[in-house]
């Protein structure tokens, strides 16, 4: 069962991160005034966002435990972010022949695979990564108990609290 579930939150992440890139790509033809919004992205890319599911977020566990601040720990996953982009673009590119992404034309990069422009996004990335994280974990448990729609649709679902007003 832990292999399905860590296999359906491959996928999820995946899945997310390829509609992410061609999302943002379309968006950022739209800032130009490109009303094609061709968004693209390359079918390699889900073993990023794939292993973004599996072995990086399950790192924001211990560092919550360990009362580690969300500005740090948003830190710690663009840093882990970054690490996997360089090596897997390493292995696309040195390995495989083949450049899934080329960041040689932005200044600070390094080997054309990794570019500190891209700071802000992974540091973003991180943060909405570890909110997700435990919902597409709970949709993975939902699949691998084999849970069915209409037994979903029984479940109550929890009162939502109201925030009392200062006294």
């Amino acid at each position: 069962m832990q292999f399905k579930r860590a296999l359906i939150r491959f996928l999820i992440f995946a899945m997310m991160g390829l509609l992410l890139e061609v999302f943002g790509g379309a968006f950022h033809d739209l800032k130009a005034l490109d009303w094609d919004l061709r968004g693209s992205t390359s079918p390699w890319m889900m073993f990023d966002y794939g292993l973004f599911g599996l072995i990086l977020m399950p790192v924001a566990n211990p560092l919550k435990r360990w009362g580690i601040p969300l500005p740090v720990r948003a830190f710690v996953y663009m840093l882990m972010i970054f690490f996997v982009e360089y090596a897997s673009g390493c292995i696309f590119h040195f390995g495989m022949g083949i450049w899934v992404w080329d960041y040689s034309d932005l200044p600070y990069n390094l080997h054309g695979q990794i570019a500190a422009a891209f700071i802000p996004t992974w540091y973003f990335l991180g943060l909405v990564g570890e909110y997700l994280y435990a919902r597409v974990d709970a949709c993975a448990v939902t699949l691998t108990r084999g849970l069915r729609a209409e037994q979903l649709e029984r479940l109550e679902p929890e009162p939502v609290k109201e925030a009392s007003a200062p006294a």
